[in-house]
């Protein structure tokens, strides 16, 4: 164990030893609480249901809706795609999905009255290198926009699945809420080892205000899981199970079974080009198939919030009408969500505001894939542990999260001109004075160094929280603001950005908007793995309806 590092049990809680502040003072009680906010700290019980974070502001109770023709039942697709067209003239408030959903474009096969009919679906444009996964190349995939909505609850009492479609809730969508559902098969083998071949996710939030994602499960996908764009805010994801175990053994319908099994019949017959297919070259180096279908189980890029830099203001349209797509709007929570063999974007924020509490993050099984065949430890790619990454002068803070088998719980830079290497001019240039504020309080991280439990503000900002991040100015370590704003950013035009770099104000007074509770440090990996996930609480459809509990 790391000098410095401490398993001292105080009151049930692990705690650091004596630290170092700013001005070089000793502390005996390292931080605890994020500055400017409201919690309770107590054990599980129901009231730990009701709609947490930012889409408390804004999420509405749809109960009253059953048993009126406001409620649709939905059990394929073609019935899914008329809810959605209903809801978008206010004729449905609830879908509820009570059979799977098999929404892949070859697998719906509209006709063209159909299409035209249900033109907010569109077929996704194949993988650039063509499909490894059998199942999608037979389903193919999907894009469905919600848009023109204002208050619709979509959810299954009985947990079921939705394939083959990323859904997209565009800035026309207000108030929704998505409950209880399962989401799988929109990933494939990417044998370039870069993650760039499709842009398949599960969910865009592409500019929809007030967002409620919860107790849903999520598999793996070819790149984001949930994403949120153009000036989407208050945002909130909790209790929700995202990612796979490393598993040899996989169920042989799954799409990793697929999809391996799909390679190794090109390796057999001599298909795979030895200089480019990282398939051949841990297949030749002596790894097995299963050994890769368990490093297959792991995600990339999990949550990009703000998709551009080039996003730094809202913009008048032709119309004359303001666009609020500006990523200085971007606000996201993230409460009691487990996540599994994840690598990065947990989550990445650029202007914007996230929030996290009692999330558990564990890469273990995908470490022990990655790191005990020597091939795949080789020619591996997938091996990122990184999570919090405030971007533009955005403000991330987390209380009370596990996180285990990761390096890097915080990355990024305290200046942005620090860290501008995925930056592209002028934006380089003008966010070079942003100041991105970070910070994780009472929470524990585990790897191969040991196990450490405090702040990322303790030792003056040097401890295991912080070992991707980049301090620009110690002196002011411990100033914590909830947002920053561009000044004069009123008078700029997106279409023609300034030439000298932006000044910013921060919200060092600003209060979080919301009060939040959570459970202790030591229930959180018990209380997330019980709790997190579809069918993990048994409601009735009136309670899955409700917003408070």
């Amino acid at each position: 164990m790391k000098k410095g590092w401490s398993r001292l049990a105080v009151c049930g809680l692990l705690v650091t030893s004596t630290l170092l502040s700013s001005g070089g003072l000793a502390e005996a009680v390292p931080k605890r609480t994020i500055p400017n906010t409201t919690k309770v700290e107590k054990s599980y019980d129901s009231s730990f249901l009701s709609v947490p974070g930012y889409a408390s502001l804004g999420v509405n109770d749809r109960s009253q809706y059953i048993g009126t023709s406001y409620y649709r039942t939905v059990s394929n697709g073609r019935e899914f795609l008329q809810a959605i067209l209903d809801a978008s003239s206010g004729a449905v408030k609830v879908i509820e999905v009570t059979g799977d959903l098999n929404l892949g474009w070859n697998e719906l096969a509209l006709s063209p009255e159909e299409r035209s009919l249900y033109s907010f679906i569109s077929r996704y444009p194949n993988p650039s290198n063509g499909f490894t996964n059998p199942l999608l190349e037979a389903s193919g995939v999907s894009k469905l926009n919600i848009a023109n909505v204002d208050g619709l609850t979509i959810f299954s009492a009985t947990g079921k699945t939705i394939r083959h479609v990323e859904l997209k809730l565009q800035g026309s969508a207000n108030d929704i809420v998505i409950r209880n559902l399962r989401f799988d098969e929109m990933w494939q083998w990417d044998d370039s080892g870069q993650h760039k071949e499709v842009g398949w996710a599960f969910i865009k939030v592409n500019g929809a205000n007030n967002v409620w994602i919860d107790h849903c499960t999520f598999s793996i996908a070819a790149d984001g899981m949930i994403d949120m764009e153009n000036g989407s805010t208050n945002v909130t994801l909790s209790w929700n199970e995202f990612g796979l175990i490393a598993d040899q053994n996989p169920s042989a319908d799954s799409s990793i079974y697929k999809s391996i099994e799909f390679m190794e019949q090109k390796y057999a017959a001599g298909m795979l080009d030895p200089e480019k297919s990282v398939y051949y070259k841990m297949r030749s180096g002596g790894a097995t198939p299963g050994e890769i279908m368990a490093y297959a189980a792991y995600h990339s890029k999990v949550h990009l919030v703000g998709s551009g830099d080039k996003d730094f203001v809202n913009y008048v349209g032709s119309n004359g009408i303001e666009v609020k797509d500006g990523n200085q709007r971007l606000r996201l929570t993230m409460a009691y969500n487990r996540y599994t063999n994840v690598g990065s974007r947990l989550p990445m924020i650029r202007q914007g505001v996230g929030h996290l509490f009692n999330n558990y993050f564990d890469n273990s099984t995908h470490q022990h894939a990655l790191e005990s065949v020597p091939a795949i430890a080789q020619y591996g790619t997938d091996r990122l542990s990184r999570g919090i990454n405030a971007r533009n002068g955005a403000s991330i803070a987390a209380d009370t999260n596990v996180y285990v088998a990761f390096s890097e719980p915080i990355i990024g830079a305290e200046r942005q001109g620090d860290d501008t290497a995925n930056m592209n001019p002028p934006f380089d240039m003008l966010f070079q004075n942003a100041i991105n504020h970070s910070l994780i309080v009472n929470s524990k991280i585990t790897n191969s160094e040991g196990t450490y439990i405090g702040s990322s503000w303790d030792r003056n900002g040097n401890n295991p929280f912080t070992r991707g991040f980049n301090w620009y100015n110690k002196s002011t370590i411990r100033n914590w603001a909830w947002s920053s704003a561009i000044v004069g950013a009123e008078n700029m035009s997106k279409s023609n950005p300034p030439s000298t770099p932006f000044e910013f104000t921060y919200g060092y007074d600003e209060h979080l908007p919301y009060s939040y509770q959570t459970v202790p440090l030591a229930q959180v990996e018990s209380t997330v793995n019980q709790y997190a996930g579809a069918t993990k609480v048994a409601l009735s459809a009136e309670e899955w309806l409700q917003t408070e509990y």
